[in-house]
């Protein structure tokens, strides 16, 4: 049974820890980063699998809490590989819920999301070392989650979240993840850390509302039609 107090809880829960996290960042306190860094995500993927629906909101729930999984992986040390196998989980996980939104082949914004994976590789790839296989998996699956947020756009016919949400929550994801690269295998990043884990929040944020917008969209479809 659903209670007005659920999702001022969830938001409670993720807003606090997400603030507790930010304190441990700034104090560099390894156990309080540990055990706050999921909780915001873990929190919308919450809401996203009570709100969104069935198919798409689970595909999004699903890679909300891949997600997570990466948020303690990172968090770890000699855990970087295993946090990115879970993140490019969840952006799979993306690509077949935007696939839901919108299957328009949008080609011809392969053009400027190849220019972006490129120019990231292009910094990346020399300080990569072992890691040049993962890396390039890796970015051919966000530039494959980027492509289909951004085909969203397409459809005119949606409201501002609805058609850019996607395009906004995969950019702002895929800058996090493009500083955490030029973080490790080019050049440190002095205080990188607070802008990768708030744009990352946002990225996630976003998918998480578009997908709770959707599902209630069409749930009230489904109330309007007669019986």
């Amino acid at each position: 049974m659903k209670t007005t107090s659920d999702p001022v809880l969830a938001v409670v829960i993720g807003v606090l820890a997400a603030c507790l996290y930010l304190v441990g960042l700034a104090l560099d306190l390894f156990w309080l980063k540990l055990l706050t860094k999921p909780w915001p995500v873990l929190m919308l993927a919450a809401a996203v699998w009570r709100h969104a629906g069935p198919g798409a909101g689970r595909h999004i729930a699903r890679g909300l809490l891949a997600g997570a999984v990466g948020d303690i992986c990172l968090a770890l040390p000699d855990a970087f590989l295993p946090g990115m196998i879970a993140f490019a989980i969840g952006h799979g996980l993306y690509v077949a819920a935007f696939l839901k939104w919108s299957r328009r082949p949008a080609l011809s914004l392969l053009v400027p999301i190849g220019i972006f994976a490129a120019c990231g590789l292009w910094l990346m790839l020399p300080g990569a070392g072992p890691m040049t296989v993962p890396l390039l998996v890796y970015v051919l699956v966000i530039g494959a989650m980027i492509w289909r947020a951004a085909a969203c756009t397409e459809d005119v016919n949606n409201n501002l979240l609805l058609r850019w949400g996607p395009l906004a929550g995969a950019v702002l994801f895929a800058f996090s993840d493009f500083l955490i690269g030029i973080h490790r295998f080019a050049h440190p990043l002095p205080g990188a850390a607070f802008a990768i884990i708030l744009t990352y929040w946002a990225g996630q944020a976003l998918f998480a509302a578009t997908a709770i917008r959707i599902g209630n969209a069409r749930a009230a479809v489904r109330t309007e039609q007669p019986l």
